[in-house]
């Protein structure tokens, strides 16, 4: 992995994190407790600050950043799909952004909320809890149903044993 210092910042990684080899991790950035960061995510913390909370997931391809001076924040156990790319937001707790998926400058994603694959998350809209938004612009489809919740939910718990598991079992051929 490529952790990186960039001026008075130096990146704070809690040791039982997973972070892939081929994720850069880029100045004022916080990682937590069991996080799992994915091949060739990018959290860039130069100009402002990035947090991920206990047990998120932030799957192969995200791109997180923020404007100067601000912040994005991913709440405990917050899954970030494939390729996701986060701005200047907050993801609330066990909530979960689909592939593709782009969240935008002083958007909130509510607890438990589902953005869905390829969907955009406009500037200042607020994504209330336990619902699933989609399209572009994200426009709100409904409650999350109780069985989408408990896929959500193990996917989650596959993601905080895969950043435990990738130490030991994880072995690069060539």
């Amino acid at each position: 992995m490529a952790i990186y210092k960039y001026g008075e910042f130096t990146p704070k990684i809690d040791p039982s994190a997973w972070i892939f080899p081929s994720a850069d991790i880029i100045g004022n950035v916080e990682v937590g407790k069991g996080v799992y960061i994915g091949a060739g995510a990018v959290l860039r913390g130069d100009y402002c600050k990035i947090i991920i909370e206990e047990g998120a997931a932030i799957e192969e391809q995200v791109c997180i950043h923020a404007s100067p001076g601000s912040e994005t924040i991913v709440k405990k156990n917050a899954v970030i799909g494939h390729k996701a790319m986060l701005h200047k937001c907050i993801i609330h707790e066990d909530a979960v952004i689909g592939m593709n998926a782009v969240v935008t400058n002083n958007a909130e994603i509510g607890e438990g909320a589902i953005i869905a694959e390829g969907a955009v998350v406009k500037n200042r809209d607020i994504i209330p809890p336990h619902m699933i938004a989609a399209g572009v612009p994200a426009k709100i489809r409904g409650p999350v149903p109780k069985s989408t919740q408990r896929v959500w939910l193990q996917a989650g718990k596959i993601y905080r044993q895969l950043a435990i598991d990738y130490k030991t079992k994880l072995i690069k051929l060539k």
